[in-house]
């Protein structure tokens, strides 16, 4: 079951949604219109669990083009809903926004079977006016407070009353196979352009205006039928522009989302890539031991892409050493061109991500490594490596025991790491490599 939250901006929707849910999932503040992009999540009320779909606010008198786009999320949300939560602010009370967001519900569930909508009156925690949503058409409303989370029960029975309600929950054995990719990068480099590309429809809100996206928005896609969990995030600027308090929290919701990602695919603008940003957006993936895709988007506008793109690596290699071997990606958002590469590369990529190397495979390089190039001498003394284990995978994680291992150099280190990488096929992979101390068993405790 779909369950739609519906009605004009700063209503409380997304406060509602995060109730349900169970968690901060949408961005909530007083100014209206923080909601830009629908987004669904499961969610769970008095135990029938259902697909809630938050909504931007309605704005059916504005012809501003943003606006405009905000009403187009609302109405496929609608669309695709069984159930749709209609909600009113009973403080203020019945508004002419909301009589014509009704005509224009009515009109949406026109000749539709077996659908419902559930008038809520939110805000009900103090002081209200005068109830008269019954002039809205829908019956007798709910009373509730989403903040205070007051009156979930009388919205449970009306959601049970629902012919299409049951409790049993559908669960996605799919789940640990599911690859999540969050599209990141600075604002209007084309990132929700480039996932509607991807999924076939304009499902996020798009733009020649900067900052449209500020929640993260997860979409299910499937890539030669191997489940991927797509997740759009809000521009990421220098932080010594961000003024906005929404700003800031978009960019914290997102990168809360970049660490639910196995990949992370850093888009930008080919007319001009890899700028200072762009390096701090994939170093902080990089930290995170996510693996990062560079996409170079609006290859449309240039002459000779394969060309510019080589020269682009050449680039990324100078100053993104951390990561020899990144992957750097044309594509166009607007011809829909390169967009399968991105997947068949994060797939290949996803699978290092996931390797484990057996130990005598790793111990062979290890003791040819070390006597090709061995370790230096530390005031005449030498450092002795014992031998190295994978204690983990995504990211490949390793540990060296050693005697005086607090002296090794960070060079060498970066030796092992880059000669790990060339020996097992593990470009463009995060590793973590740590060094430990092997205590003496003949030491006296």
């Amino acid at each position: 079951m779909k369950v739609a939250i519906i009605g004009r901006p700063n209503v409380g929707k997304s406060t509602l949604f995060n109730r349900l849910v169970g968690s901060r999932i949408a961005i909530v503040g007083d100014l209206p219109g923080i909601t830009r992009d629908r987004k669904i999540y499961d969610a769970e009320l008095c135990g029938i669990e259902f697909s809630l779909i938050d909504t931007p606010g309605v704005d059916p008198f504005s012809d501003n083009s943003l606006a405009i786009s905000m009403n187009d999320q609302s109405l496929a949300a609608i669309k695709e809903s069984d159930v749709v939560f209609f909600i009113i602010d009973a403080v203020e009370g019945v508004t002419n926004y909301d009589k014509e967001i009704s005509s224009w519900l009515r009109s949406s569930f026109k000749s539709v079977g077996n659908r419902m909508v559930v008038l809520v009156r939110n805000k009900c925690e103090g002081k209200t006016s005068a109830d008269i949503s019954e002039t809205l058409g829908f019956g007798e409303s709910v009373s509730i407070s989403a903040e205070h989370n007051l009156g979930m029960d009388d919205l449970f029975m009306r959601l049970q009353s629902f012919e299409g309600g049951n409790t049993a929950a559908t669960k996605d054995v799919e789940e640990s196979e599911r690859l999540k990719v969050a599209i990141v990068g600075r604002p209007n480099v084309g990132k929700s352009t480039l996932i509607n590309a991807i999924i076939g429809d304009n499902r996020l809100l798009t733009g020649e205006q900067a900052g449209i996206t500020r929640d993260s928005i997860m979409l299910d896609y499937r890539f030669k039928n191997r489940p991927i969990t797509l997740i759009d995030t809000a521009g990421q600027r220098k932080k010594s522009k961000v003024i906005e308090k929404i700003e800031t929290v978009s960019v914290q919701d997102a990168w809360r989302y970049i660490r639910q990602a196995n990949v992370v695919v850093v888009v930008m603008d080919i007319q001009s890539p890899l700028e200072k940003q762009d390096l701090s957006i994939a170093s902080k993936a990089f930290d995170e031991g996510k693996i990062v895709i560079f996409a170079l988007n609006k290859s449309d506008t240039v002459e000779k892409p394969a060309e510019v793109v080589e020269s682009i690596k050449k680039r990324a290699q100078k100053e993104f050493a951390q990561l020899p071997g990144v992957a750097c990606l044309l594509v166009s958002a607007k011809e829909k061109k390169g967009l399968a590469r991105i997947f068949n590369v994060a797939f290949e990529l996803y699978d290092d991500w996931c390797k484990r190397i057996t130990t005598g495979a790793l111990n062979k390089w290890f003791h040819g490594a070390v006597t090709k190039n061995p370790p230096p001498l530390v005031n005449g003394m030498p450092i002795k490596l014992k031998y190295i284990s994978q204690t983990n995978s995504k990211p490949p994680t390793f540990v060296i025991f050693a005697n005086r291992a607090e002296h090794l150099p960070v060079s060498y280190e970066r030796y092992l790491i880059n000669n790990l990488r060339n020996s097992f096929g593990l470009d463009g992979i995060p590793l973590r490599l740590f060094v430990r101390q092997r205590e003496n068993p003949h030491q006296s405790t």
